[in-house]
């Protein structure tokens, strides 16, 4: 049986991102220019959206922001990392927004603070993050509050920096070859004190990766040495550093962004894993636990996304639980109201139970749900509109 998955979702941007071949479950990049009140200039940003992206979708959309997006070869491995992680249900669906900044002083500008430089934006950096660009797109694009910051050299040392001064208002932080002393700036000893007197609502991930000893960043074991001597951490600071000793400075975020990402998402991965293997049926009010999990976990809801819905549905199909199957597309259509086939998988599951009636009902809904409808292409319109036509045959 015929399982569409691929939507077509349309925006209007300024250039298209990548000339290389089409990722498998992202709609290709698109970038645009955002203006900041904060940095007084446009920003150019980059926003990928996973191809089961719609507006409608019950729960929202984690969000990965990639500093250092003009560096095209280093962003393009971040982002067909987290297609390839997505792909095998390690890592949730989520928009990847990059962000632009310059490889001369601009970027060294943003990275650094009023104390260390003169003409340092990067109080201004971070206002535009989280003031402007954040609720730009939380509203834009359904966007939820599971936030990941990813960072390499001096954006590991900013990121680094934003998990200090908004650590309940991030997921994780994956900093990348950072250092941690500037002029009059010891991010150490900012974090101690900060950690001193703030309570985590939710567990909040910190990832510190290093290279080579030669060409990165020697601070690592500074901040490494202080998260592990240190006594008086909350406990829901899940911290870890890596070092690749014979990868330099360039190649790191290519070996860090991986087993990062999979240590975030554990948690939801293994619980989806769990409901995979379960002899027990998804109900609602499982699927309402699962996410309360999330919540309580991450700070923010999160679902099992639509291809693990739809594939434990047609489990059950298969082992002959129709009815099983039939309530979990009726989840699964609450989640993704617009992914309409479900309503064929259920009449085709009602005519497996000899109900006729509901089979042509859940038909109805299938071909109403066609309409205005911008999930699916033309050709895939056509194609769900053939098969609703010959089950009515029946």
């Amino acid at each position: 049986m015929k399982i569409l998955l691929f939507p077509i979702f349309c925006v209007f941007f300024t250039t298209t991102l990548f000339a290389q071949s089409a990722s498998e479950y992202y709609f290709e990049g698109k970038d645009t220019l955002f203006y900041s009140t904060a940095l007084q200039e446009n920003r150019k940003i980059t926003v990928s959206l996973p191809k089961t992206y719609t507006p409608e979708k019950a729960t929202q959309f984690p969000v990965i922001f990639v500093f250092d997006r003009q560096n095209n070869r280093i962003f393009r491995q971040i982002y067909e990392t987290i297609n390839y992680l997505v792909s095998f249900d390690e890592v949730p669906e989520s928009i990847i927004i990059g962000i632009s900044s310059d490889n001369h002083s601009k970027r060294y500008l943003e990275t650094s603070l009023k104390d260390s430089a003169e003409n340092a934006k990067g109080e201004q950096m971070g206002r535009f993050l989280f003031e402007e660009l954040i609720p730009w797109t939380e509203k834009a694009y359904h966007a939820g509050k599971i936030r990941t910051l990813i960072g390499h050299s001096r954006f590991g040392y900013f990121t680094s920096y934003l998990l200090i001064k908004r650590m309940n208002e991030l997921t994780s932080v994956i900093a990348i070859s950072p250092f941690y002393v500037q002029k009059n700036v010891n991010l150490v000893d900012s974090l101690q004190r900060e950690l001193s007197h703030t309570q985590l609502t939710h567990t909040v991930y910190y990832r510190f990766i290093t290279g080579d000893p030669f060409t990165d960043s020697k601070d690592y074991d500074l901040m490494h040495d202080f998260l592990k001597q240190a006594t008086a951490i909350d406990s829901k600071l899940d911290w870890k550093g890596y070092r690749f000793n014979t990868v330099q400075h360039m190649a790191v975020p290519g070996m860090a962004v991986p087993p990062a990402l999979i240590d975030v998402f554990d948690y939801w991965s293994e619980e989806v894993t769990k409901i995979q293997r379960s002899e027990v049926p998804l109900t609602e009010v499982a699927y309402s636990e699962f996410k309360l999990k999330m919540k309580q976990h991450y700070g923010s809801e999160i679902g099992i996304g639509l291809a693990v819905l739809n594939g434990i549905a047609y489990q059950y199909y298969n082992d002959g639980k129709f009815k099983e199957a039939i309530n979990l597309w009726n989840i699964l259509l609450k989640e993704y109201p617009m992914f309409t086939y479900a309503y064929i998988s259920i009449a085709n599951a009602c005519l497996q139970l000899k109900d006729s009636e509901e089979a042509m009902r859940s038909l109805e809904k299938a071909q109403l749900g066609l309409t205005s409808n911008t999930f699916y292409s033309d050709e895939e319109k056509q194609s769900i509109i053939e098969e609703i036509t010959q089950l009515k045959r029946r």
